[in-house]
Order: structure tokens, then sequence, then C-alpha cells
């Protein structure tokens, strides 16, 4: 029997071809869209295509979903590939009956308190933590882990309201008028950030790579480079490798692509160092992980993210630790925003390994909001070992310049380029 499709996009780019690893003619398959990510859907082969103001608007999302359901008859999957749509599709799994993952599963990988609860439970390390839905939670946290502490949204993603708190006075001024609601306090962590990208498919993992942080996505947030380099060390590989399948099984992620966040640091005692769980993605990585799987990798995460979910078969080779060495770097935007940018430098045959780059071209409005997407630019590197790749971002980061100047003066003798010298780099 042919499958009844019901997609949830809010994803304006070529991540939203979905007519590429879905084939419309053999399936039937509607959309709920915004307005800016219905471009890249193809209009005439979609049984249905519906624009919304706002996808998480529940109510709306039900109603549109019935209203599908009137017209063509039930669904027999839904996927959502952002993690921001993650519970609306469980809604309507729940309010249908459609498998998959509903609410509860939804909240696994999304809800950190319960994420970490469940972590927890089977036996890993994570940082001390508790809701703190009121200032005087997040005061009772304080005062029995005491700074730095870490205090961020429930749901939260891509670093949006996360602060380090470090000091009594710093408290106080982000408690003044804070919404709370969704917030949580956990440990702070001292530690190298590693990710680990990965498919699982019936429950086996059928490949993953880790990857060394130069800095963190805070920091990036906040106006620092972030890089990020896979780990090419093999005994370290084999123990985050079953550190993950044992947080995906806590989870039940069992056909998901997967990111994964955990802390390296050091045991008290000076006797090697822990895993330490910081959260979790059921979803292809963001900033340039989709770009370099399939660049060096030859994996598209996206695809095999929408074809392990609908339960088709997927060949992907296990991670060949003697292949390729990847690593990217993202430039951040410029300290005063919003600002033009007035020229920039091309790194390509002068950095050796530097694969490609994307970088902003003369004119573009750099506002402060791009995220991981629309940065002052990204390099990406394949080389064959990671101390080769790490050699290659610093080089990159003394060579990058970027001009610009503020948007509301002229650009003769304004700005000048970014800031280089607090950029937190590997190694």
């Amino acid at each position: 029997m042919n499958r009844h499709i019901l997609i949830i996009n809010r994803w304006t780019n070529s991540f939203a071809e979905y007519h590429r690893y879905v084939d419309h003619t053999v399936d039937r398959v509607a959309y709920l869209t915004t307005a800016a990510g219905r471009p890249p859907l193809d209009e005439e082969l979609a049984e249905d295509i519906r624009v919304l103001t706002d996808l998480s608007d529940t109510g709306e999302v039900l109603a549109q979903a019935t209203e599908l359901v009137g017209l063509y008859g039930p669904f027999t999957h839904v996927l959502a590939l952002s993690e921001f749509d993650l519970e609306p599709a469980g809604e309507i799994r729940r309010h249908f009956g459609i498998p998959g993952r509903g609410p509860q599963e939804v909240a696994a990988v999304r809800d950190k308190v319960v994420m970490k609860g469940l972590v927890a439970a089977a036996g890993l390390r994570v940082p001390v933590f508790q809701e703190t839905p009121t200032a005087g939670r997040v005061r009772e946290f304080a005062a029995r882990q005491g700074f730095p502490f870490v205090l961020k949204p429930r749901a939260g993603a891509d670093s949006q309201g996360v602060h380090v708190v470090r000091s009594e006075d710093g408290l106080d001024a982000l408690l003044d008028g804070a919404d709370l609601a969704d917030a949580q306090c956990e440990e702070f962590i001292d530690g190298a950030l590693y990710q680990i990208d990965g498919v699982v498919k019936g429950g086996k993992l059928l490949t993953s790579r880790a990857w060394r942080c130069g800095g963190n996505c805070l920091d990036f947030a906040t106006g620092t480079a972030f890089s990020s380099v896979a780990n090419d060390d093999r005994d370290f590989e084999r123990r985050v490798t079953g550190f993950a399948e044992r947080v995906c099984a806590a989870l039940a992620l069992t056909d998901d692509v997967f990111h994964l966040e955990v802390f390296r640091t050091p045991r008290p005692s000076g006797d090697g160092d822990d895993l330490v769980f910081l959260e979790i993605g059921a979803r292809a990585g963001g900033g340039q992980v989709r770009v370099i799987w399939e660049e060096v990798y030859g994996v598209d995460l996206v695809a095999a993210s929408a074809l392990v979910q609908l339960g088709e078969d997927v060949t992907i080779e296990p991670m060949d630790l003697d292949g390729p060495v990847a690593g990217y770097l993202m430039m951040p935007e410029p300290p005063v925003r919003p600002a033009v940018v007035d020229a920039v430098t091309s790194l390509v045959d002068r950095v050796p390994v530097l694969c490609s780059e994307t970088l902003p071209p003369p004119g573009t409005v750099l506002r402060g909001n791009g995220g991981a997407v629309h940065t002052a630019g990204t390099f990406r590197y394949r080389g064959d070992s990671s101390a080769e790749v790490e050699e290659a971002i610093r080089q990159t980061l003394a060579s990058y310049r970027l001009d610009w100047h503020p948007l509301d003066e002229q650009p003769a003798g304004a700005g000048g380029p970014v800031v280089r010298e607090a950029v937190h780099v590997v190694g």
C-alpha cells in the first residue's frame, strides 16, 4: 500500500526539497509549511500545501491536518525534520493515532529535564539539574550548587536563551523581569565539548562520528568563532560510540538521525576523564554538520533522517577512521549590527586542506539573527589527521578578513575587520 505522508516544513533552503528523497509519484504527500518555506516545495507533485503563520500553534496545525484528512483520507506517516516541529508532529500522531513519536516520546528528546532524567536513570553521568519555573527556585539552585551554573529553556535550541550565571549580581540582573515558566538550571561542566552525529535504524547504530569543538555554541552566539574537527583517536571513538548507543537506548531513539553533545572532563583524582551528557537532538546537526557530512563522507543526513523515519531500508557504511578527517569553522557576525559587508577574503588555494568556503558577498547585511546559517564566513576542511585540520583552522583565523561598516554609516572610514583576538580555536 502506498504511503500517505504529511510533512511539516519550516526550512527555506535545499533541505526542504523533500521530493529528492521521497517519491511523490508513488507516495501521496501533503505539506504544512511557513510562507518562507513554500518556495522549495514541489507544488506540481504535492497533494496539497497549506501555509500557516505559526507552525507551533497546535490548534491551527490540528485544524489544518483535520481538513487534509477529510479531503484525502488518513495519513500513514508524519514527517518533521526540524527540531522546532517535533511537538506539533507528536500532537498530530496522537490525535489521529498515527504510528511514530507521540508527545511523551517527543518530550524525551526536547524537554531537557525529562531528557536528562532518562539518561541519568540509564546510569550515565549528567549535570546536576532542576526545573526552575520561578525566581525562588533558581535562587534555591544557586544556593545549593554555587556559581557558575547554567540557566536555559527546557526545550530550547541553538543556544537561544542560554545564560552562564557567574555571580549573585549577574543572577539578580538576569532574574529581573525574566519569564521562567520554561526554565531549568544545571551544573556548569568544565570540560572539552564533543558533538556526536549518527544514524540509527531499527535500534542499530549504522554510522557515527565524534567531533571536538573549539569554543561552544553559546560562545558563537555571543561573538566568538566556532570550530569542530572530527575525532581520529580510535580508543576515544569506541568509548564515545558506546556512550551514544546507551543514550539512544535510554531515550528510545531507534529510527533517527541524532546530534548528541557531551563534555569530556577530567576526574578530580586525575585518573582519566569522564563523559558527561549535555543534550541531544533527534535530527541532523545544525551549523555546517549537514554540509560537511555530505561533502567529505558522502552521507546526506537530512535524507537519511527522512528515510529511516519512513521505515525504508538505508545503506550507510560505518565510519572509516582510516579515511579523511573533516572539520569546519564558522566566523561570527561583526560586533556592531546590522552591518554591511564591504569586502571578504577568499582563502581557497591559500590554506592547506581547506576544501570549500561560503562567504557573504559584498553588500550583504548581517543583522545578528542569522544563527549558524548566515555568518561572516564558513570554511570546510578535509585532511589526513585532526592535527592537520586544526592547523588549517588556525591559519584561517589568522588570514581571514571581513571589512564592514554599520548599516547607518557610510563605508569610507567606518567599521573594520571582524575582531579575531578573542577567537577560541581548537588545540
